[in-house]
């Protein structure tokens, strides 16, 4: 076998080299691309376009590559070459590969479609090859295009690869959202991130485009490619379809998730010429990127741990016994945030049930909910909704619950974080149960607690605590006095007193600074045809129920608006 690495032979580029070596040694050992792929968990599709030098490849690749082959770092010692290459690309006072020429010329022809992978990195497709350009300014700079067309390139590469205008309507209404570009695809137009919380993680998402025309009520998706479509929603991650409407200046979006569409059949089978209807209620704005943003993040928090998350709640089903406990995050140390929240609100909601029929007069609720991220637990926790509705049977009249918002928490919240909330408090009152709302931050630190006035107190705190839950039932004269003071001080000062649920809810909206009227519109149509076609939870231990409770309900203002 010859010595390798070989020298770099003149006029080749450092991914020719690169190809060329992981071409050799994975023909000495024996292996196909795909073969190689298995072992390093990538396409084999992949390798054959980095030994094509059509891809460049991440560091990490070339060195599984070269561990796996056996190849000493001879691969790994090629890697200086390629960052140079990549650094040089994107410079446009430096020379770039001459296939850059062809690049342009087909770019100014209209024959060309540029694209950005994940790394950043861009791609021109032209006909059936692809090829390297690094950054755009290597382009401009190799054709010495002046600032007055720089602008216009700039401009036209990015709609070739934003053909609907999904990455700049979406980065312009939620900027923490990333999209990237798969490559290669498999069907995927777009990898999405939604960002993460306080407590919530980030989870992916793949997304389908398709374009899609208003009829009946539905956003029509035309699917002429059922391969296509097949292919992304055979995978085991969430899907999402979307329908891009473009009847006006600015495109619209419509949602849904690809299990739905699978279990409709799409994809199954032959779907050339066949379409796809979308509710118009599905429409992506705030309501519903809040509902995909709360649902996915608890969804792959409560899944990543769902074997560990059940057996931890029964080591933790002796605190049942207790009529007080404290329970620190270490009892569940290899469980995340979002399985630690699950446990102390499942654990508390079961506590208050279990106490509440002993108390000897009808109780005010306190509860710390502030932000969307913490009170979505209500709408999606799969307890949650049927234990409001087990409090108010249990007490058989309306009770106060108190929230404490301050003007900052407001301020600093996302819009779809406080529409979240809005719908929480909704929900309350559906079933009847009175909210108040407090601006004081004085009242911040004020645990969670169900008090019957100046005679007994339930304790239950999991939000914002220092471990998983606490809980007690107490009599004592100090802290039932303290718990009767702030419930009397509070609600007789609710910032959004008013006779009627309507006229609290509409108090409520103003403060979170949500539009009524619009709030009311879009919830209606949302509770017709539900939240589950939108997005459906995986875990057995989250359910759209209440929230399609809380817009049912809003949407009941319709007339009165």
């Amino acid at each position: 076998m010859a010595q390798r690495p070989r020298p770099l032979t003149p006029g080749e580029s450092p991914l020719h080299y690169l190809g060329a070596e992981l071409r050799h040694w994975r023909e000495s050992r024996g292996l196909s691309q795909d073969a190689l792929g298995a072992r390093v968990f990538v396409s084999g599709d992949l390798l054959s376009r980095v030994e094509k030098a059509e891809r460049l490849p991440t560091r990490e690749l070339v060195e599984a590559c070269d561990v796996t082959l056996g190849a000493g770092g001879s691969l790994l010692r090629i890697w200086p070459l390629i960052e140079t290459y990549r650094q040089q690309s994107s410079n446009s006072d430096l020379h770039v590969d001459s296939s850059v020429q062809a690049v342009y010329e087909a770019l100014a022809a209209g024959t060309m479609n540029l694209r950005v992978d994940e790394e950043g990195t861009m791609w021109a497709d032209i006909g059936r090859r692809s090829f390297l350009v690094g950054g755009i300014s290597a382009v401009l700079g190799a054709r010495g295009v002046g600032p007055g067309r720089q602008a216009s390139v700039v401009a036209d590469a990015a709609a070739a690869d934003d053909p609907f205008g999904f990455l700049t309507a979406v980065g312009g209404t939620w900027p923490d959202l990333k999209l990237s570009r798969p490559v290669p695809d498999f069907g995927v137009d777009w990898n999405a991130l939604l960002p993460g919380g306080t407590s919530m993680m980030g989870s992916r998402a793949l997304l389908q485009l398709h374009p899609a025309r208003i009829e009946d009520g539905r956003a029509v998706m035309e699917v002429p490619d059922s391969r296509r479509l097949g292919e992304v929603l055979s995978r085991p991650e969430r899907s999402l379809l979307v329908g891009a409407v473009e009847d006006g200046e600015q495109a619209r979006y419509y949602v849904m998730d690809g299990r739905g569409a699978r279990e409709r059949g799409a994809g199954a089978g032959p779907l050339r010429g066949r379409s796809l209807a979308v509710p118009e209620a599905y429409l992506l704005d705030d309501l519903t990127y809040g509902i995909l943003w709360a649902v996915a993040n608890y969804d792959d928090g409560l899944q990543d741990d769902d074997q560990n998350l059940a057996e931890t709640r029964a080591d933790l089903s002796a605190y049942e016994r207790l009529s007080s406990s404290a329970v620190s995050r270490e009892a569940a140390p290899g469980l995340n945030a979002i399985a630690h929240m699950w446990l102390g609100s499942d654990f508390c909601a079961r506590h208050i049930l279990k106490a509440l029929p002993d108390l000897p007069a009808l109780p005010a609720f306190w509860t710390r909910e502030q932000r969307g991220e913490e009170a979505s637990a209500w709408l999606v926790f799969d307890h949650k909704y049927p234990y409001l509705r087990s409090t108010t049977s249990t007490l058989g009249g309306a009770t106060p619950r108190t929230f404490c918002v301050p003007e900052d928490v407001v301020r600093t919240s996302p819009r779809h974080e406080r529409i979240l909330f809005f719908l929480a408090v909704a929900l309350m009152e559906a079933l009847g149960i009175r909210a108040q709302v407090t601006t004081d931050a004085a009242y911040e630190a004020v645990e969670g607690f169900v008090v019957a006035p100046n005679q007994e107190a339930i304790i239950a705190n999991w939000v914002r605590g220092d471990g998983m839950w606490h809980v007690d039932v107490t009599s004592r004269s100090s802290v039932v006095r303290e718990f009767t003071s702030v419930a009397q001080e509070v609600g007789a000062h609710s910032l959004i007193e008013a006779r009627t649920a309507e006229g609290r809810l509409r108090a409520l909206a103003g403060y979170l600074d949500l539009p009524w009227s619009w709030l009311v519109e879009r919830c209606a149509a949302l509770g017709v045809v539900g939240a589950a076609g939108l997005i459906q939870p995986r875990s057995r231990l989250l359910s759209t129920a209440g929230i399609d409770a809380a817009c049912s309900y809003v949407g009941t203002f319709c007339v009165s608006s």
